[in-house]
């Protein structure tokens, strides 16, 4: 099992959040109640940065991925 922190960002409307789970793999991210209002959540696993996803506002079938945000680009 895989530790996974997902830090959800604070928006208009919510404070910053950080939770952990211990999973098989991290496809759950994409079913959780939560992504619904587009927040930006950066997730690690086991401690090591993956990346940040958020929901399109437009399209919320459509995901955007990206470097996690406490990282710096070479």
């Amino acid at each position: 099992m895989t530790r996974y922190r997902l830090r959800f960002a604070a928006d208009e409307t919510h404070a910053e959040e950080t939770r952990e789970y211990e999973k098989g793999d991290g496809a759950f991210v994409f079913w959780l109640a939560e992504t619904i209002d587009g927040r930006e959540i950066d997730i690690s696993a086991n401690a090591e940065p993956l990346c940040r996803v958020k929901r399109s506002r437009a399209d919320k079938g459509f995901w955007i991925i990206s470097r996690p945000s406490h990282t710096s680009r070479p």
